[in-house]
């Protein structure tokens, strides 16, 4: 088998080389207000919200935390029950998606974030380490986002 191997004495070489790799893996994110509201007592499931905006189309593949066992975004409506009254209805988002430079709103009474089996205490002032893996077209992009809670 034969190598071809290239001398890097070049050094626009290599800093055209170490650009196109750290550009391929830059993420322009805006992370704005990032806040988990701290579980009611005797409960290990809670509530998150964040608005991100991005410079490019990106998807949410997956959100995680060493004290979460599952964190999901999910979808809330509020519909008529048949009976006069309303209902709310909550859904998982199966793959969320960030438009780009279009808000990506996760507030209180909408989307938002679900923390499921919280195997620590959390309690208001603490902060709490995320990270998020994105898609960009083919390309997984990680970004830890520090969330206080509240």
């Amino acid at each position: 088998m034969k190598y071809i191997m290239m001398k890097a004495n070049n050094p626009l070489i290599f800093l055209f080389l170490l650009f196109f790799n750290l550009s391929a893996f830059s993420l322009d994110l805006e992370v704005d207000s990032p806040v988990i509201k701290a579980p009611r007592p005797g409960q290990n499931i809670s509530a998150g919200y964040v608005t991100l905006t991005s410079a490019n189309d990106l998807k949410v593949k997956s959100i995680e935390s060493s004290l979460m066992d599952k964190i999901e975004v999910h979808t809330m409506k509020m519909e008529n029950d048949g009976y006069g009254g309303k209902k709310m209805l909550m859904r998982k988002i199966d793959t969320p998606q960030l438009i780009a430079n279009k808000r990506f709103v996760l507030k209180p009474g909408a989307d938002h974030l679900m923390f499921y089996g919280i195997n620590e205490p959390i309690k208001a002032g603490d902060r709490i380490p995320l990270l998020f893996k994105f898609l960009d077209q083919d390309t997984l992009i990680e970004k830890t986002i520090i969330f206080n809670v509240i």
